[in-house]
């Protein structure tokens, strides 16, 4: 026999949800927007600036296209090792999921930490909806991509640095580089001073 939650109790936790949901943190998102210089010497600069930035992205594409080419026999290799983790991971999780159900059944948790003669009559197992610790955690079951993904990320360089040096181009040749941050969701009340 379970005794119910004192109405004190039930409140204090309504209060505690009611603050967390409250007091949301605002997300706010950053974009950049470019104005061209008005003569047209800054915008057949600029014209060079666009032209810079896409034989980079070409050329850095190009890289990323033959780094990841060359991983294809490691991803095999990588690939098989990862279920092979996979496959003991998946036992030792049987394991624990079995230790799991029979505490469940054997109605152990409620026996934690105290063994009173009167439980559940006393301490917090009188109103503890369940078991005292989580279910284990199903283990996820890899895949090539996945393992080419995360090579690619260690070993080949998407990055080249097209967008900084396009950037410092574009302000050189006479234009404006404008970031502007503005609240998107959950946002404060505006101030009215």
């Amino acid at each position: 026999m379970h005794l119910p939650l004192s109405r004190s109790l039930w409140l204090a936790f309504a209060g505690a949800v009611a603050l967390a949901t409250g007091c949301a943190t605002p997300q706010y998102q950053t974009t950049v927007r470019f104005v061209p210089p008005t003569d047209a010497a800054g915008q057949a600069c600029i014209a060079r600036c666009e032209a810079t930035k896409t034989a980079c992205q070409a050329d850095c594409q190009a890289r990323y296209a033959a780094c990841a080419k060359e991983l294809d026999p490691e991803v095999e290799t990588r690939y098989g090792e990862a279920l092979k983790k996979y496959e003991t991971d998946l036992k030792q999780y049987a394991v624990a999921l079995r230790r799991y159900e029979l505490d469940l059944r054997l109605d152990w948790y409620r026996a934690w930490p105290y063994r009173h003669p009167y439980w559940p009559y006393y301490g917090w197992g009188a109103w503890w909806p369940g078991p005292a610790y989580p279910p284990p955690v199903q283990p996820a079951m890899p895949t090539r991509e996945g393992v080419r993904a995360g090579l690619e990320k260690t070993r080949c360089q998407a990055d080249c640095g097209c967008l900084p040096a396009y950037d410092a181009c574009y302000v050189g040749c006479g234009g404006q580089r404008i970031t502007e941050t503005r609240c998107v969701k959950d946002c404060p009340p505006a101030d009215t001073k």
